[in-house]
């Protein structure tokens, strides 16, 4: 059952891209032990490159970490599946984690959910978004939304535990290009194919600010409920920091 409330840490990122994913992951875990209530993260990162767990087994990891981080990108391995996914200053990243018995019995309606509601969010900012995956896309996903017909704007994955769930993700609100500068061969190390021209943005449609994105995004996932900001909690850094290491791609640690 969703709470009177959403509660909602907006912007708080430490510009550490194993620590932001840790910190992340200590919300999931503390939401699960029911330390934490349903908790909303939404801001716009530095340049980060967030690794899934397949591409840590490709032989071409190496190479592909070596490309971020020769492009000034800051590489993470993140807590969700898929495929390698680029956030930078002009994208939302954004990370919703309920406190749900059962949780695998409700992924694809939670899936469902966040797509819709970014759907949403994007016609409250006169942009018609569809959901559905693009051929080529990167980390391609049946619940990505695209605008135009074949330009992903947004990427989602999930993560469970044994009473929670954390939906993450981006929205490109601006410059796809400098996304495509990195992820296309960071891709063909991989040996993944990808199709640059659906690599899309907000901008591509229309032009829209970060913050108008976070805040229609938070008025969608709130659905009628009161917002409530808040801050991190000292003792989630903390146990963050404790995580990070798993979070470091293995060839830098």
């Amino acid at each position: 059952m969703a709470s009177d409330e959403l509660a909602v840490i907006r912007g708080q990122l430490t510009g550490d891209a194993p620590l932001d994913t840790a910190v992340s992951r200590a919300i999931l875990l503390e939401v699960s032990a029911g330390e934490l209530p349903e908790m909303l993260q939404v801001g716009t990162p530095h340049r980060v490159v967030a690794f899934g767990k397949h591409d840590t087994l490709s032989s071409g990891f190496a190479d592909a970490v070596g490309i971020a981080v020769d492009q000034g990108w800051d590489p993470t391995v993140r807590i969700a599946g898929g495929r390698a996914v680029v956030f930078s200053p002009t994208i939302v990243r954004f990370a919703w984690t309920v406190p749900v018995d059962k949780p695998a019995e409700t992924m694809r309606a939670r899936f469902s959910t966040l797509s819709n509601a970014v759907v949403h969010a994007l016609a409250s900012l006169d942009v018609r978004g569809t959901v559905g995956e693009v051929p080529n896309e990167y980390c391609a996903g049946e619940y990505s939304v695209h605008i135009r017909g074949h330009r992903k704007i947004m990427g989602v994955g999930q993560r469970l535990t044994r009473s929670a769930a954390q939906v993450g993700g981006m929205i490109v609100v601006a410059d796809p290009e400098d996304i495509n500068r990195v992820l296309v061969p960071m891709y063909r190390a991989l040996g993944v194919p990808i199709d640059p021209t659906a690599t899309g943005s907000i901008a591509d449609d229309r032009p829209v600010s970060t913050d108008d994105v976070m805040s229609a995004f938070i008025g969608e996932i709130a659905d009628g409920r009161a917002v409530r900001e808040t801050e991190l909690r000292s003792a989630t850094l903390e146990a963050a920091r404790s995580l990070r290491s798993d979070h470091v791609p293995v060839v830098l640690a």
